[in-house]
């Protein structure tokens, strides 16, 4: 409806990757040109998930919070090497979503020892490709990135949850509703998975009756506030990519068209 009121309407410039808040159809009746900014936060995203990886793994909330309290210094011991934690050496990392940030932070698991295993829509060579079900089974860590799709919206269910080690870790970077966030939510308080780390949601900010209210304030939790995109050269380089964008409209062309 806004497309087509907007009759002087002839570009829209998605500062995002993401363009599934802008109905590209009805852009291509009204012969609006679509574009988005590609590539530009792969880097940031890649280096927030595993920071949120790595916590969640090291148990560092745990930790840290065992300093802060006071408790560490009252403790009377040098160490505390509780709750056990374990390498990431070894383990199954999985990917769903293998384009340019799956590819990095493909790039990084391997670096730490574990085995990458993928989900995408294309099998490529290089990289061991499966269904979705068999990832959520064999993952010891499994990091979301693919768009939202109509395909991929709630692809992780309860079902699905049910599927993962009761030790997975689990981590959304990708859309808030590619995750059943009441089941993630649901699986978390069961101990069904031993972790989660989120940036993104269905709703953002999310409500005061969001499921995730309810797991916030766990130590295996860690939420973000959809800042993972945001480094400041991501940034730079989106507003640089966005009025390149312009002036390709302006001059003829198509640079990163989507419409």
């Amino acid at each position: 409806d806004v497309i087509a009121e907007a009759k002087n309407l002839k570009l829209i410039c998605e500062f995002a990757t993401g363009y599934d808040n802008i109905d590209v159809a009805a852009a291509r009746r009204e012969s609006v040109a679509v574009c988005n900014v590609p590539g530009y936060s792969t880097d940031s995203v890649t280096l927030y998930t595993v920071a949120t990886v790595t916590a969640l793994a090291a148990r560092l909330v745990t930790y840290r919070s065992f300093v802060n309290s006071g408790e560490y210094t009252e403790a009377g011991s040098p160490n505390k090497i509780t709750p056990t934690f374990s390498d990431l050496r070894g383990k199954t990392w999985g990917i769903i979503g293998y384009g340019n940030i799956g590819k990095a932070v493909g790039r990084v698991a391997e670096a730490l020892g574990a085995r990458v295993i993928v989900n995408k829509r294309t099998p490529e060579e290089g990289v061991r490709c499966v269904d979705v079900d068999t990832l959520c089974r064999e993952s010891d860590v499994i990091t979301v990135h693919c768009p939202l799709t109509e395909e991929t919206r709630g692809m992780i269910d309860a079902r699905r949850l049910s599927l993962m080690k009761k030790s997975a870790i689990l981590v959304n970077e990708a859309r808030g509703a590619i995750l059943d966030e009441a089941a993630v939510a649901d699986a978390v308080k069961s101990g069904e998975i031993a972790a989660f780390g989120c940036d993104v949601y269905s709703t953002e900010p999310f409500s005061k009756d969001h499921p995730y209210n309810e797991i916030k304030d766990f130590d295996n939790v860690i939420l973000t506030p959809h800042s993972a995109w945001a480094s400041y050269e991501a940034r730079t380089r989106c507003v640089d990519i966005i009025s390149s964008n312009i002036a390709s409209y302006i001059n003829g062309e198509g640079l990163n068209r989507v419409d």
